[in-house]
């Protein structure tokens, strides 16, 4: 769904007065965005049916437990009401015993011929021509009362329509700086990318045609695609591995922190681990760079548990995805830091 197009629409819709059309393209919005709560307000003021609202919801919501469901159900009601009370009405004798009598329970495509059937009850309350003064003064004191019932609930419509306007102009500008925000994000994210991309051509092509291999994977939502991303991933993580601290010998060797491990061709994340406290021990922020990896070193560990399941093995998007993005984030902060300690000792 093209969000920005939807946007400019319900902003014209609202500028021409064309409430229903804007209700209308709101709960559409809330749809595509899975934006369960506000489509369970929009559909209330296209809906204005208990039966009706129960049912739809039903079908929007069949994926969520049942305290979930309540709670879209009640506080989409709370709005209902919110917006649709007005004080100083006189109750509607057709509502039921219990209901709150002060509450204008109007569809928004309702609103215009609402509005233009009490104007026109309003116009009737004139006095006719051709009376008799005594019928007028007959006439018009029964019809004071009745017109101030009917300015009443004109009044109360027309606060309903600007209500509504604005929540459904409000609803607008908040996706539209959702929407802001996500660009400025994924600005940041290729920026991020194409710093790491940029690193590798010329020094490890293998390292970036396994990450651009990873982020189209990364596009798909099937099992099995997720799983061959996590695979990616950690082809790519022992691709970096063999360009920072190439295999020199399968045999156990004292690290630089006086531990001895294995820097074998499988090891990657050691030697990963291993180029850190060699290349950045002279940092002057040592202990910072030693705290701030600490945890994409045990997240790549499991993430090489996961990826270690085997193509098959039951991955979420969230996992696969996470993996990618963690990968460019700490070669990103590797990079920078590395090229930080160049520069110092240049």
């Amino acid at each position: 769904m093209d969000f920005s197009a939807a946007l400019a629409r319900i902003h014209d819709y609202l500028e021409n007065d064309r409430l229903e059309n804007a209700v209308m393209a709101c709960l559409r919005v809330a749809r595509s965005s899975s934006d369960f709560l506000y489509a369970a307000i929009f559909l209330r003021e296209l809906y204005p049916n208990k039966a009706e609202i129960a049912r739809v919801l039903f079908e929007e919501t069949q994926h969520l437990n049942a305290e979930a469901k309540k709670y879209l159900f009640e506080k989409s009601l709370d709005r209902y009401l919110d917006l649709h009370t007005i004080d100083g009405i006189d109750p509607d004798p057709t509502k039921a015993e219990g209901d709150r009598a002060n509450v204008l329970g109007v569809a928004a495509g309702e609103l215009e011929s609402e509005i233009k059937r009490w104007q026109e009850t309003l116009d009737d309350l004139n006095v006719p021509a051709g009376m008799s003064p005594y019928d007028v003064a007959a006439f018009t004191v029964a019809a004071l009362e009745q017109k101030a019932t009917v300015r009443a609930r004109l009044a109360g419509l027309h606060t309903v329509k600007a209500r509504l306007k604005m929540r459904c102009l409000n609803y607008a500008i908040g996706i539209e700086r959702q929407l802001h925000a996500q660009r400025e994000q994924e600005g940041f994210l290729h920026g991020v990318q194409n710093e790491v991309h940029n690193y590798f051509k010329g020094r490890g092509d293998e390292v970036v045609q396994k990450l651009v291999k990873a982020s189209e994977l990364a596009a798909s939502k099937e099992g099995e695609d997720c799983a061959l991303l996590l695979t990616e991933v950690r082809r790519a993580m022992k691709a970096a591995a063999d360009v920072f601290w190439p295999v020199v010998s399968d045999q156990p060797v004292v690290c630089a922190d006086g531990q001895e491990r294995k820097l074998g061709d499988q090891q990657y994340l050691n030697r990963l681990q291993e180029f850190v406290r060699v290349k950045l021990r002279n940092s002057s922020s040592r202990e910072l760079l030693s705290a701030e990896l600490d945890h994409p070193e045990v997240f790549f560990r499991r993430l090489n548990d996961l990826a270690s399941k085997g193509v098959h093995a039951e991955v979420t998007v969230a996992e696969a995805r996470q993996g990618l993005v963690g990968l460019y984030f700490f070669l990103s902060n590797l990079i920078r830091h590395l090229i930080s300690a160049e520069q110092a000792t240049t």
